[in-house]
């Protein structure tokens, strides 16, 4: 049940990605516009960059899922199967605690940027915190995609003849 519910809050921020893309078209093309015609608009391309900082946090999640990250599979195609799962598991086990390291430290970042009330200056602050907690949110479900994935590569490595009849 809880693996349909991450899927479902994942597939919602993979299509939210999609749509804050063409926010950020719009955004640009305003302030471009505005900026030719001589009278820009304050915050616009700072109001662009907080919404792609969220994009690239919110699809984090999505490319945990697809497994569409980047790696290096020249040497793991060579490798027996059996190494291959250990190996992946290593790494899995690796990224978990590197991810709870980089989601303790956003998280204590957005409770700064809250308390502190950071905010770009100019005629009409511009907050900062609201950005860091879609952070802390998106990342925290990257965090919970990869448990799910490390378990199952774990299910795989322990008994591999019932991970390959579940597949």
């Amino acid at each position: 049940m809880l693996g349909k519910l991450v899927d479902a809050v994942t597939n919602i921020l993979a299509e939210l990605c999609g749509w804050f893309l063409l926010l950020v078209m719009g955004l640009i093309i305003t302030d471009l516009i505005s900026r030719a015609i001589g009278t820009p608009i304050y915050g616009v391309a700072e109001s662009a960059m907080f919404v792609m900082i969220a994009i690239v946090y919110m699809g984090l999640p999505y490319a945990e899922a697809t497994r569409a990250h980047v790696r290096v599979e020249l040497v793991l195609d060579a490798l027996p199967p059996r190494v291959r799962a250990v190996f992946d598991l290593v790494i899995y086990i690796l990224v978990a605690g590197t991810m709870a390291i980089a989601l303790y430290a956003v998280v204590l970042n957005a409770q700064t940027s809250y308390y502190s009330r950071q905010a770009i200056a100019g005629p009409t602050p511009l907050l900062i915190w609201p950005v860091k907690f879609v952070m802390v949110a998106a990342l925290a479900l990257y965090g919970l995609r990869i448990v799910m994935n490390l378990v199952q590569i774990a299910s795989g490595v322990v008994a591999p003849d019932r991970q390959e009849k579940v597949n």
